[in-house]
């Protein structure tokens, strides 16, 4: 009986000393973090390049409607396409565009002309026209103008399905024009 029990003792010492496939085990541990992981990490960098270039797309509008003299319903149609070329390779169906001009009056601060180009945009995003708003402080000189421009854009990452959903990214950018005090609107 005593030999038997021996026997037994040693049978579970070589048990637990034996290690082959730990590693599979290991590895079957490991990989569903390490995918997780992965798949998180890449998410995340796609949406901070989404939200880079909806930034760089809001400054390339405020900067090129700065450079007119007048504006036109075609410019702004034509600025939308150009914003549309700053976010792809990204899908650009929900790409919204909002151009409006605040002229400074004796210390007031109202909209003079807005125009607005793609979904979920309104032409006044910051107010009706002649109505009083505010600018970050600095932004604006006495008698002078500054064009807003607002874009924004419905992230949706690859992922996004199983983990988030859509990401409304947004950014606005100022800009004083540059060879007239305030830039007029034509039709």
């Amino acid at each position: 009986m005593f030999a038997k029990r021996d026997h037994t003792t040693i049978r579970l010492r070589a048990w637990r000393l034996d290690e082959t496939g730990s590693a599979l085990i290991e590895a079957a541990l490991v990989f569903p973090i390490l995918f997780i992981l992965f798949f998180g990490v890449s998410e995340l960098c796609e949406g901070f390049i989404a939200n880079r270039r909806v930034e760089a797309a809001a400054f390339t509008a405020a900067d090129l409607i700065a450079r007119l003299q007048t504006v036109s319903s075609a410019d702004v149609t034509a600025l939308k396409s150009i914003v549309d070329e700053t976010i792809k390779p990204f899908p650009v169906a929900t790409v919204g565009l909002v151009v409006t001009s605040v002229v400074v009056d004796h210390g007031q601060l109202t909209v003079a002309w807005s125009e607005a180009r793609g979904p979920g945009v309104s032409a006044d995003p910051l107010g009706p026209l002649g109505t009083a708003v505010s600018l970050p402080v600095g932004l604006t000189l006495p008698n002078s103008s500054t064009i807003v421009a607002r874009v924004t854009y419905t992230f949706r990452s690859t992922l996004s399905t199983l983990i988030v959903g859509d990401v409304r990214l947004q950014a606005e950018a100022y800009q004083q024009p540059r060879f007239v005090q305030q830039i007029a609107r034509s039709d």
